[in-house]
């Protein structure tokens, strides 16, 4: 009896653990904001482009370079509309 709670125990502690790492290295599960998710999915399909060798590497740093700075001028909008209703 009291061998099979311990097994209960261990089962119940490794599962709990793995959910944990789950969270911990895929975040954007939990936390969700649309214009970053937006943003993460052009920039993974830029990449793939890229890898399948649909692009050069001059176009990919082109486009990658101004995919960041639109997303770095909405997160600068977006933060100064935030401070200016605080």
């Amino acid at each position: 009896m009291m061998n099979k709670i311990l097994v209960l125990m261990c089962a119940l502690m490794l599962s709990g653990c793995a959910y944990g790492r789950d969270y911990l290295e895929n975040p954007e599960k939990f936390i969700r904001d649309p214009h970053f998710t937006e943003y993460k999915n052009k920039r993974d399909a830029l990449e793939s482009s890229y890898l399948r060798k649909e692009i050069t590497y001059a176009e990919y740093i082109e486009q990658r370079d101004r995919l960041d700075d639109k997303y770095d001028q909405e997160v600068q909008k977006r933060t100064s509309v935030i401070m200016s209703n605080e």
